[in-house]
């Protein structure tokens, strides 16, 4: 929980190459404040955290409430550098409960001496127990621990965006602080979705587009908001290059054998013939235009800014509803109850048509209910969240 004093987040932000900072005094939200540092590095390298630690001495230095003091602060890492997971453990006794889930970690991260790990029992029974779980590397850590240190700033928490977002809406709504729900956070130019039981965050995911195609003058392609195909062409163009390679290889056996009687200047010669033929396997991807789809499958085009803004909701919902059907593992915890979404006012009007099919989707989708709240924190949910990292459990926190 805050504690009564003056109380700072401090979010790592490398889609933005942004510090964020969000400081308040104890519970009174008046007194919160946003600022932000640039920093040019790239991620998590050694100038990174030269970095860092530039814009951690700046903000203290113009901030008075630090004047040279040591403060215990909150760091929020991107939700990509956490991994969380869970394991069913038949259920004997507690020793032994214990021992087969130290086995199955053990099997599933050879590296295990690497991590650290956080575990929590979220749902017992006689015939087993289901332990989720969340992993972060060692020396990720104990670089922001160190880099904190040297500036005076001490990291009591360490835990990742997607868990403080959900902590701050269970704060902000005490609804999700008793429910298992999904929790869709709209920025901008990005999302994060996130499996919440009893406010604590159980996984999530980010997507790399926000609210602000909601504001599109027509419907958007999915395909154009990020680059599916580049991802599909890389694996492509991989497995040409060692096809390729292998082909080569296999005709410079032979020249190696000639080699041994003649010389090695076979085996000079075909270096060029090998990386020509790999350059003539690489394939390059076609400008990119929108993916138009057969009529039979097209939906009438809306005519309104209103009914534009709905279709382009619509790839939020798929999102949601394929992040609930890939996840069995959450959903076999209990079933989310709702979808709460957290986005800006103006497009509210847009839930009551998405639940028009909530008997197809499965599931409703509702509003937050934190409109009330000053937009220094309905836009930043996870650094208000991280304000009260400790009062939903450990299994987030390192």
């Amino acid at each position: 929980m805050a504690r009564n004093g003056f109380s700072t987040v401090i979010a790592i932000k490398p889609e933005d190459k942004q510090i964020a900072f969000y400081s308040g005094v104890g519970h009174d939200k008046n007194s919160i404040k946003y600022d932000v540092k640039p920093y040019k590095a790239r991620n998590l390298d050694e100038e990174f955290y030269q970095e860092f630690m530039r814009c951690l001495t700046e903000y203290a230095n113009s901030n008075p409430s630090y004047a040279g003091k040591s403060a215990f602060v909150t760091v929020l890492v991107p939700n990509s550098l956490i991994s969380t997971t869970s394991f069913n453990i038949p259920g004997i006794n507690k020793k032994n409960t214990m021992n087969l889930f130290n086995v199955a970690l053990e099997s599933n991260y050879l590296n295990l001496k690497e991590l650290r790990v956080n575990n929590s029992i979220v749902k017992q029974n006689k015939q087993y127990s289901t332990f989720c779980v969340t992993i972060a590397r060692n020396q990720l850590l104990q670089k922001i621990y160190t880099a904190c240190s040297g500036c005076n700033m001490f990291a009591k928490i360490l835990t990742f965006e997607g868990s403080a977002a959900g902590c701050g809406a269970a704060v902000l709504n005490t609804k999700l602080a008793n429910d298992t729900c999904i929790l869709l956070d709209l920025k901008e130019v990005e999302s994060t979705i996130t499996f919440l039981s009893k406010g604590i965050a159980l996984g999530c995911i980010d997507l790399p587009f926000g609210w602000s195609i909601l504001n599109q003058s027509k419907p958007v392609a999915e395909n154009m908001l990020f680059s599916h195909d580049v991802a599909e062409l890389a694996v492509i163009n991989a497995k040409e290059k060692a096809k390729a390679k292998q082909l080569t290889m296999m005709g410079g056996g032979e020249s190696q054998e000639g080699a041994e009687s003649e010389g090695e200047g076979l085996l000079t010669d075909s270096a060029p013939t090998q990386e020509r033929t790999i350059a003539q396997t690489v394939k390059t991807l076609p400008r990119k235009t929108p993916r138009v789809l057969p009529k039979w499958m097209q939906r009438p085009l809306p005519d309104t800014q209103e009914g534009v803004a709905y279709e382009n909701f619509r790839i939020f919902v798929k999102y949601v509803l394929e992040f609930i059907r890939a996840n069995s593992r959450l959903t076999a915890i209990k079933d989310p109850s709702c979808v709460y979404v957290n986005m800006p006012e103006e497009f509210s009007f847009i839930l009551p048509l998405v639940n028009e099919e909530a008997e197809e989707n499965k599931i409703k989708f509702e509003d937050l209910g934190i409109k009330k709240e000053k937009p220094v924190i309905r836009e930043h949910l996870e650094l208000f969240g991280g304000l009260y990292a400790d009062q939903f459990g450990s299994l987030n926190n390192f």
